[in-house]
């Protein structure tokens, strides 16, 4: 499965998702899907991955284990970030009122698997 159909599946899948994209932790986009159009997904995945990187850091200084997902609540939408691999993440963006339980389950069986084909 390319990891177009990946994205795509998981924006289809859920009432409410704007797009998602598939990102380095270095700030390289793999592939994104956009249901709506000129959302800039590849910025918002490329500003919330230094977030992610930091949360990386505080997390390994506290000992509590490898970040598996970050969750972003803003006025405008919502974003949900998920590691793939320890290089590599998905970052969701879906408007207000979704259902991000269903969005999460989704995020969570498309990270996995990307991690089968980034491998």
């Amino acid at each position: 499965m390319s990891f177009r159909e990946i994205l795509r599946g998981l924006v289809e899948g859920v009432d409410g998702a704007v797009a998602a994209t598939l990102m380095g932790m270095d700030g390289i986009s793999v592939d994104q899907y956009i249901k709506s159009g000129g959302y800039d997904v590849e910025t918002v995945g490329v500003e919330y991955g230094k977030v992610i990187d930091e949360i990386k850091k505080a997390s390994a200084l506290l000992d509590l284990g490898a970040v598996e997902e970050v969750m972003v609540a803003t006025a405008s939408s919502d974003l949900v970030l998920r590691m793939a691999t320890q290089d590599y993440y998905i970052a969701f963006v879906l408007v207000h009122d979704s259902n991000i339980g269903k969005a999460r389950y989704l995020l969570r069986r498309a990270a996995e698997a990307a991690s089968v084909e980034l491998a």
